[in-house]
């Protein structure tokens, strides 16, 4: 038997733009860690080589602190690293892999072209690169028929699998299709592919996307996890074991602002996905709210909960909001002339109801009407 440990799409150096500049360095960090926990996780376990397919970078050429950071932690492992190069970190001369700091490190293996290596004895790792982010050939034609060969043959890409379609069109424009029914119907008995983020097994212990090791935005379903493989002499079907790695905790969640007591309830329900152990929060605002907490009491609880959780992301998207002019005049007493604007104002509310883009541009006006005279004291807070 050989045991490996599988990864893929660490996306080292990758921007985070939807992130506040403390989560991206948060995040930056703990990817970096991350790196450390499959290390140690592999030391553990005894596997005799970590598998990493593709993607292990964001760009070909990273910044000189992300590239001394990776490498000095690779530098470090005791077991023996095979890597390819994935559509994101292309080889050649200028790239991270062609670095001092990655030439030097003994034990890792970039197979930048198509390789055969004997990971131990009587176990072939056939190792598939991205060469070019157009390539349409289907991956698996590289490959020869391994059927009446000795020994067991494993195969590392970096592809889509045709067999499972689109992926919800991740990186549609990158096509680099593999049909895994054929690579598995040629002899192969494991198949280990990058390019998708989250974990899965496309053809129960045969064919594995192990995904990232921490996950890289909101929606990834299954992300942080390395796969532990115990590959049989035989040629028997493989065992998969699912391990995690990740260290920071994602969510998306919903919270609806109907009848509720605001900001309280808000930030309560921010307070408890905290104290679970999130660290970016995603929250989806549904049901109704009037105009007066969508404009004040919402945003007031959004910036007191700011410094609760790494990086919290609201959408009002699915917000209604309801608009009552006659309350809303009744229950901010402003003097002659300030009242008949904001009664103008209000109505025109109204009217735009439907009208996204109109109703948050009143909004806005509306809110800063209130703060304008809070702040000379014609009225109070």
């Amino acid at each position: 038997m050989v045991r490996v440990l599988a990864t893929a799409d660490w996306q080292m150096d990758m921007a985070a733009g939807f992130l506040n500049e403390d989560a991206r360095e948060y995040l930056s960090a703990k990817r970096v860690e991350t790196i450390e926990v499959i290390l140690e996780l592999a030391k553990e376990e005894k596997v005799d080589a970590i598998l990493a397919a593709g993607d292990l970078f964001e760009f070909p050429s990273v910044s000189p602190e992300v590239t001394n950071a990776v490498a000095q932690v690779l530098q470090r492992s005791e077991v023996p690293i095979h890597a390819i190069p994935g559509n994101h970190d292309l080889y050649g001369q200028s790239s991270v892999w062609n670095t001092p700091q990655f030439r030097e490190i003994n034990h890792f293996h970039l197979h930048n072209e198509q390789t055969q290596t004997e990971i131990a004895e009587g176990f072939t790792l056939h190792s598939i690169p991205v060469k070019s982010i157009y390539d349409i050939q289907p991956q698996d034609e590289l490959l020869e028929d391994v059927s009446d060969e000795d020994g067991v043959h494993i195969v590392m890409a970096h592809a889509h699998d045709v067999a499972v379609g689109t992926f919800g069109g991740h990186e549609d424009d990158c096509k680099l299709p593999i049909d895994s029914s054929k690579v598995i119907g040629k002899g192969y008995s494991l198949l280990i592919l990058g390019h998708w983020h989250s974990w899965f097994e496309v053809q129960e212990n045969r064919v594995l996307y192990p995904g990232t090791h921490e996950q890289t935005k909101f929606g990834e379903r299954d992300a942080g996890y390395v796969a532990i493989i115990d590959v049989p002499e035989d040629g028997s079907e493989p065992q998969i074991e699912k391990k995690k790695v990740g260290q920071i905790q994602w969510a998306n969640e919903e919270f609806d602002c109907t009848e509720r007591e605001l900001p309280d309830d808000f930030i309560e329900f921010v307070r408890q996905q905290v104290d679970g152990g999130i660290d970016f929060l995603k929250l989806n605002l549904i049901g109704e709210v009037d105009v007066d907490a969508l404009a004040d009491t919402i945003p007031d609880a959004i910036a007191a909960c700011g410094p609760m959780v790494r990086h919290l992301d609201v959408s009002f998207d699915e917000l209604t909001k309801v608009i009552d002019v006659e309350a809303m005049t009744n229950k901010v007493d402003l003097p002659m002339g300030l009242r008949e604007i904001q009664s103008s104002i209000l109505s025109e509310l109204e009217d735009a109801q439907g009208n996204e883009e109109k109703t948050n541009n009143l909004i806005d006006e509306l809110y800063a009407l209130y703060r304008a005279c809070r702040d000379v004291g014609v009225i109070g807070e």
